[in-house]
C-alpha cells in the first residue's frame, strides 16, 4: 500500500538538496552558512517482521537451518504443476516403473556439507485448489496429506555434481522419490491429465519441505530454486510396444506458487524484540519476513526549537557486526522504509528518487558498513508531512533469500550507529 500520490509529491519537492554519499555539498565560493549535528540521540532495537508476500517470486526457498545465532530457520514450498504435453496416451498395458521429483538447484545459504549438511527432503500432495491471481504470504498454509508421497534419505545438497539420468548427466538437482501408487494412479486416470485445467483439478499440487539431521548446532542450509526453470515431477513407464518412457509434469510460468517460512528464534533475539537496551550493542536483521532494525530520533522536533531548517544531508551509518556474522555473507542491500497508518512498509522520500547513489543502502566491503542518506525523510519530519516518527532497516530481498545481517548498535564502542546532521536555518522573515 501507498501514500495517496499527492502526498509523495509534496515529499519529493522538500528543499533539500541531492548529493552523492560522501561528497561536499556546495560548490566553492558558496558562503551559506551550514551547521553541523551529529550528537541527537538514536533508540534503536529489533523488530520482528509479520509476513511478506511468497507468490510467484523469482526464487522459492526450500531447507531447513539451525543458525548458530538466530535459531531454527525453515522455507518450505507450495507449486502446482501441468502436464508438459496435452492429451497423453500412454498406450496399451501401460506400467509404471518409478516416479521422482526434480528441483533444479540454484544457490545456499548455510552448510551444504556432508558434516553439516544433511537435510531430508519430503514432498506431500496438497488437497485444496490454489491459483496463481490469488495472493499467498510467508505464512499461508494450504491443506495437505500427512503421509509424504515420498521423501529422500539424509543428504547433503551437490549443489555442483552433476546427475546421471537415464545413461545421461543432467544439471544438478534435488531428486525426491515417489511411492509407486501416485503414479499407478496417474495411469489410471489418463482422462484427467488431458490439459492442465482438468489436471490441476484432479492433483492440486505439492508441497515440499525439509529438515536436519540433527536438531541444534549449525546444521542445514535454506536452498534457492527458480521452480519455472525446470522443476517437475518425471514419470517412468513402459508399455506393450516400448520399455521406456517418460512423460513429466512441469512448473511453468502458469503454476502457482509460493514459499512459507518459520522460525524458531533463538533467547538472545527474542530478547532484543522491542528493547532498546539491547539495540545500544546490536541489531539483528534476518530475511525471510524475519527482522528488522527499529529506530526513532526521539529529540528531533525537540532539537528544531521552531527554528525553519533546511536539510542538506542526513546521513546514517551502520557497522557490521563481525563477530557473530561469522562466515556467512550479510546482504549486500539494506533499505530505510516507514510504515503506512495500517502497518505497511512503504518508500520512503528518499528511495523514492530511485537510485542507491542518492539514498545508499549498499554494503561497504572495506569499512564494513552501511550508509544511508536521509535528508528527504528528516526535512519531511520537520516539516510535519511525516507524522509517525519511528524509521525502519530493512533487509531486501526478504522473500527469496536468506541472508542475516548482524549491526552493531548506537552505543557500541566497536562501531557504533553514527547519524549525522548537515544543515542551514533560514531566517524568519
Amino acid at each position: 500500500m501507498c501514500l495517496p500520490f499527492f502526498a509523495y509529491l509534496c515529499l519529493l519537492f522538500v528543499s533539500c538538496k541531492e548529493p552523492k554519499l560522501g561528497s561536499d555539498l556546495l560548490p566553492d565560493g558558496d558562503n551559506t552558512q551550514l551547521y553541523r549535528e551529529s550528537s541527537l540521540k538514536l533508540e534503536i532495537s529489533t523488530e520482528r517482521e509479520d509476513s511478506v508476500r511468497s507468490d510467484e517470486l523469482s526464487l522459492n526457498l526450500l531447507g531447513a537451518f539451525n543458525d548458530p545465532v538466530l535459531g531454527k530457520i525453515h522455507s518450505s514450498s507450495y507449486c502446482q504443476l501441468r502436464p508438459a504435453v496435452s492429451n497423453i496416451d500412454f498406450g496399451a498395458g501401460a506400467t509404471a516403473d518409478s516416479i521422482v521429483l526434480v528441483f533444479p538447484y540454484k544457490s545456499y545459504y548455510g552448510s551444504v556439507s556432508k558434516l553439516n549438511g544433511l537435510q531430508q527432503f519430503s514432498v506431500y500432495r496438497v488437497r485444496e485448489p490454489f491459483w496463481k491471481d490469488s495472493i499467498y504470504y510467508s505464512n499461508d498454509t494450504l491443506l495437505r496429506d500427512i503421509a509424504p508421497l515420498g521423501q529422500t534419505a539424509f543428504i547433503a545438497p551437490a549443489l555442483l555434481d552433476s546427475v546421471p539420468v537415464g545413461g545421461k548427466k543432467e544439471a544438478p538437482h534435488l531428486r525426491i522419490p515417489i511411492h509407486a501408487e501416485l503414479a499407478q494412479e496417474f495411469l489410471a486416470n489418463q482422462s484427467s491429465l488431458a490439459n492442465a485445467e482438468v489436471f490441476t483439478e484432479f492433483f492440486n499440487g505439492i508441497y515440499v519441505s525439509a529438515q536436519t539431521y540433527l536438531p541444534t548446532g549449525n546444521q542445514g542450509a535454506i536452498l534457492d530454486f527458480n521452480l519455472i526453470g525446470g522443476a517437475r515431477i518425471d514419470l517412468f513407464y513402459h508399455n506393450d510396444s516400448n520399455d521406456s518412457l517418460k512423460t513429466s509434469f512441469i512448473v511453468n510460468e502458469s503454476s502457482a506458487r509460493f514459499s512459507r517460512f518459520n522460525h524458531t528464534y533463538s533467547n538472545p533475539v527474542l530478547q532484543a524484540l522491542n528493547n532498546t537496551d539491547i539495540g545500544k550493542q546490536q541489531i539483528f536483521l534476518h530475511n525471510m519476513a524475519g527482522l528488522r532494525g527499529k529506530i526513532r530520533i526521539p529529540e528531533l522536533l525537540q532539537w528544531k526549537n521552531n527554528r525553519n531548517i533546511l536539510v542538506h544531508q542526513a546521513r546514517l551509518t551502520v557497522t557490521l557486526d563481525e563477530s557473530t556474522q561469522g562466515d556467512y555473507a550479510s546482504n549486500p542491500l539494506l533499505n530505510i522504509v516507514l510504515k503506512d497508518a495500517t502497518g505497511t512498509l512503504i518508500l520512503t522520500p528518499d528511495l523514492l528518487v530511485g537510485n542507491t547513489t542518492y539514498s545508499g543502502g549498499e554494503y561497504n566491503s572495506s569499512a564494513k558498513t552501511y550508509t544511508f542518506n536521509l535528508a528527504r525523510y528528516i526535512q519531511s519530519r520537520l516539516n510535519g508531512l511525516i507524522e509517525d516518527e519511528y524509521f525502519y532497516i530493512q533487509p531486501t530481498g526478504t522473500g527469496i533469500s536468506a541472508y542475516r545481517t548482524f549491526l552493531l548498535g548506537n552505543e557500541n564502542s566497536l562501531g557504533p550507529v553514527k547519524f549525522e546532521l548537515l544543515y542551514q536555518v533560514i531566517p524568519d522573515n
